[in-house]
């Protein structure tokens, strides 16, 4: 039988180190980065939940979608919806330049955009963590 609350920490580790790595990005001035990590920590952290509470596919990337799947175990992650329909925006715009209209990704965020990826992916990390206690 696997160990469903060891999985979910381990998820949960690499979602607090993606939320480090997003300042460390933020502080090199690739914003476009930060904004990504900051989505990949807290769909990790939404993920770390799933798996903590024993579900078995776990899959995709849209948070919006992950939030639904672990809606079945707490409906408290209706919550965190409005950060998590935001954070949805960075996952594939601060990488591919075709889903831009023109330029490049690592032209087309700031600090700004940093910023609110990395507090509202702190939000999510820390509304699963209080959850996994």
């Amino acid at each position: 039988m696997p160990d469903h609350k060891s999985e979910g920490a381990r998820w949960l580790r690499q979602a607090e180190q993606d939320l480090r790595d997003a300042a460390y990005n933020q502080e090199g001035e690739r914003f476009n980065l930060a904004c990504f990590l900051g989505q990949q920590a807290a769909e990790k952290a939404v993920k770390a939940y799933l798996y903590h509470r024993g579900a078995e596919d776990v899959w995709g990337h849209s948070l919006i979608d992950l939030c639904e799947d672990a809606k079945i175990f707490e409906m408290f992650f209706d919550t965190i919806k409005s950060e998590a329909r935001q954070l949805d925006k960075y996952y594939e715009i601060t990488r591919y330049p075709g889903y831009l209209p023109s330029g490049i990704s690592s032209e087309a965020f700031d600090r700004d955009d940093a910023d609110r990826a990395i507090e509202l992916s702190q939000l999510v990390v820390d509304f699963v963590k209080e959850r996994l206690v």
